[in-house]
């Protein structure tokens, strides 16, 4: 059996309130790498993950796959720190991914705002997947899985087999705004408030939903007030 790895990055920056200019974090895959001269064509951290990441025994035997979510914090000093797992697939590949994380310390050029350097986070996901899968698959089982939630949130307002179908869909699709929305209204509707606002605070740092007749589907719903207050809408 052939396993891949797929890698996609999205960077965030701290401050971004002013007008400033900002250069993102930088890996070099280089030890000591702020004192090494930027312009150079460094390593990715997309493929030091490729060389350095082993698919866990167990989640290749059990064909786990999915995408995980990680988030860091990238030191003035070039260093990795505050390492979160946003979206978990499996406690090992969690395990894996903060191992082979926690290596590249120091090998970082820090991010800078108006060249001072500067603590900034960064995120990654990985994707997990057999290789005789599509990523196109992860969408269509992720579908599947959203629209039989939403069935017993909408329909037979069962909230929480509406959470084990979404919870399905997200191992696949972690960053789909429409999924974490209801997703948070299940877990509102089961009493996990906290869980619910994590996912709505997630969906504004994705850029938030683009409408409100999406928003206007869950008026009925008891925690559409917090909803609408987390997407500061």
């Amino acid at each position: 059996m052939i396993l891949s790895i797929i890698t996609l990055g999205q960077i965030q920056t701290q401050n971004m309130l002013k007008e400033i200019k900002c250069t993102p974090p930088q890996f070099t895959g280089v030890d000591k790498a702020v004192s090494v001269m930027p312009g150079k064509n460094f390593q990715s951290i997309e493929e030091y993950l490729m060389k350095n990441l082993v698919y866990p025994e167990v989640d290749a035997a059990d064909a786990t796959q999915g995408t995980e979510v990680v988030q860091f914090v990238i030191t003035p000093q070039g260093d990795i720190a505050d390492i979160k797992i946003v979206n978990s697939i499996s406690k090992q590949i969690d395990s894996r991914i903060i191992s082979v994380l926690k290596t590249t310390n120091g090998m970082w050029k820090p991010g800078y705002n108006d060249d001072k350097p500067e603590a900034m986070e960064k995120e990654i996901s990985l994707v997990f997947k057999i290789s005789e899968l599509s990523y196109f698959d992860f969408y269509h089982w992720a579908r599947k899985y959203f629209v039989k939630g939403n069935e017993m949130l909408m329909v037979k307002s069962t909230p929480q087999k509406a959470l084990k179908y979404y919870d399905k869909a997200m191992v696949l699709l972690p960053n789909d705004k429409a999924l974490l929305v209801q997703r948070g209204l299940a877990r509102y509707e089961v009493g996990d408030r906290n869980g619910a606002l994590k996912d709505w605070t997630r969906v504004r740092n994705l850029g938030g939903v683009e409408s409100e007749t999406f928003l206007n589907n869950f008026n009925g719903l008891k925690g559409y007030a917090d909803l609408v207050n987390a997407l500061g809408k």
